[in-house]
């Protein structure tokens, strides 16, 4: 004998869950900056692995900022797999703190490839002017 409340939750609440977790990714895909693989879990190679990633820290070098302190490469690390605003608000904050400067000016690149041109440039995806307020 079927059981109602089961067909019930296979007819309408496996698609319905369906289109919650379809409706999530989109929204971050389409709000957070995030490419389509890692805010919607799909199209996974629409775009180069994010070790391409660039970030450029005007008067400072990233990489041996990365090497003094690990909270700094943990945080630049962040950026750099996750490249929404947020994430490059928080790690510039972090490095004004760290470094004691009054301010800092923080880019992050990608990478662009056109096949049809046959180049490989880097395209300014965000970039934040931050100053240190704790005087």
């Amino acid at each position: 004998m079927p059981n109602p409340f089961k067909e019930l939750i296979l007819k309408f609440g496996v698609p319905s869950l369906a289109v919650i977790i379809i409706a999530i990714h989109f929204f971050m895909a389409h709000t957070q900056n995030l490419s389509k693989w890692k805010g919607g879990g799909y199209g996974m190679y629409t775009e180069l692995h994010y070790v391409y990633n660039h970030i450029h820290i005007t008067g400072m070098s990233v990489d041996s900022l990365k090497k003094s302190s690990p909270s700094i490469k943990k945080a630049l690390s962040k950026v750099l797999l996750m490249p929404n605003r947020r994430n490059l608000q928080k790690a510039g904050e972090h490095i004004l703190k760290i470094t004691k400067k009054d301010s800092i000016h923080i880019q992050l690149w990608k990478p662009s490839v056109s096949s049809k041109q046959q180049s490989y440039t880097r395209v300014l995806a965000d970039e934040l002017y931050l100053k240190n307020t704790d005087f």
